[in-house]
């Protein structure tokens, strides 16, 4: 046991001291948040730039008029480029309420009596916009039009500094496109993490065994310890790196989850389902065990890391198909196929956790999925455990088919 603890320290101390590690480790947050709030702070100046387009002449037949109800006393006079059927005013909510419901109007805006100080502007209308502030261009343009007292002015100086806060008469509609649109990019963002981080996890296995048999430090390794208990330790020191890489970008995730209610609406409405984290975990750790003990199999009949490495695409196959289908798992969760994605345990530790996040899983299916891992990884350790022998870690012949049967049958 002494030298499977030596092992285990050797190899966190090892990953721990490559900078790729902490590249790899803090790239793929950093650059996520960075895309994330870029393309919010460009869709934000959008906003800022935009003026909806006021119709002119009488109303057509396929726009309604918009209902608005000052509370702050600044709308004195209607704008002469606004035409008399387009804005109405409403003396309280519950008749524009009554209007936006029977179709009168397309929806409504509430001007805050502290308009001057907070800016605030609440949009109601009955289907939910994902940037509700991109709909308020003609009452902004209203109020800086009575605030100025000259359309020429309101024109030129005209600089939007409200804060829209958009309701809905039906937020949770089937229909609603904004919902759909950010459940695709939680599920879609969810598979991707779980695809990226097992694969990258598990080929720390694979470069640790192949580097140790080609600078010739697997023979010293081997004078003193057995081969399994190399395999051992490089397994749990391995997977306590692994879990702690997990931790970080779930924490990612998470903290990109909740900033994302400051900046759209719909994020607020995304709640993760129960006990999805302890599931993540599970799911994940052995996924990482499965994936690292076939990965060191190989490493220890390749010669070097390049060759290795050839092999290591019909090992992550099964793990590819459910990025590759993955509009099966968002758009069809509960779906045959991928139902049996996530029990299948070569797939389960991807499919399983995109379903947790796309839609109700049943809880037997996860229990059983889970099941079904363990023991796939439990014989899976076995079998590569036999691959860890002194001929075949000393050994410096080309990765063949024939040493993997041969291997098998020893």
């Amino acid at each position: 046991m002494k030298n499977v603890v030596l092992i285990i320290k050797h190899e966190i101390q090892t990953t721990l001291s490559k900078r790729s590690f902490w590249v790899m480790t803090f790239i793929f947050p950093v650059a996520i948040l960075g895309l994330n709030f870029g393309t919010q702070i460009i869709a934000q100046r959008t906003i800022d730039e935009r003026v909806d387009p006021i119709p002119t002449g009488d109303q057509p037949a396929d726009i309604l008029p918009i209902g608005y109800i000052d509370n702050s006393g600044i709308v004195q006079h209607i704008p002469p480029q606004i035409p008399d059927w387009l804005l109405i005013n409403f003396s309280d909510e519950t008749s524009a309420h009554t209007a936006l419901r029977s179709g009168e109007i397309e929806r409504y805006f509430v001007i805050s009596a502290d308009y001057l100080e907070s800016g605030s502007i609440i949009q109601v209308e009955s289907q939910f916009t994902l940037m509700a502030d991109m709909n308020a261009g003609i009452v902004q343009h209203l109020l800086t039009y009575n605030l100025l007292g000259d359309e020429t002015l309101t024109a030129i100086h005209y600089t939007p500094v409200t804060q829209v806060h958009g309701f809905a008469l039906a937020p949770t509609a089937p229909s609603d496109e904004s919902d759909e649109m950010t459940s695709f990019l939680v599920s879609f963002a969810v598979l991707f993490i779980f695809f990226l981080v097992i694969t990258m996890s598990s080929s720390y296995m694979l470069q640790s065994v192949t580097q140790e048999k080609e600078n010739r430090t697997a023979e010293v390794l081997l004078i003193s310890l057995r081969p399994r208990d190399l395999m051992l330790g490089k397994l749990l020191g391995l997977s306590a790196i692994a879990l702690f890489q997990m931790f970080i970008w779930l924490g990612a995730g998470y903290f990109l989850l909740e900033r994302g209610t400051e900046f759209f609406e719909t994020t607020a409405s995304i709640t993760l389902p129960a006990g999805f984290f302890v599931w993540a975990i599970l799911y994940f750790f052995l996924g990482f065990l499965l994936y690292s003990s076939l990965m060191g199999a190989v490493g220890t009949l390749a010669p070097n890391v390049r060759e290795a490495g050839s092999i290591t695409i019909i090992i992550l196959a099964p793990l590819m198909l459910p990025v590759l289908l993955n509009f099966i798992f968002i758009n069809e969760p509960d779906g045959s196929l991928a139902t049996i994605f996530s029990l299948f345990p070569l797939t389960s530790p991807v499919a399983m956790i995109t379903r947790l996040v796309s839609g109700h899983v049943p809880f037997w299916q996860p229990a059983v999925g889970l099941v079904a891992l363990a023991i796939t990884t439990y014989l899976a350790v076995l079998v590569s455990a036999r691959f860890f022998r002194s001929d075949t870690l000393l050994s410096s012949d080309a990765f063949t088919w024939k040493k993997v049967i041969a291997a098998l049958r020893s």
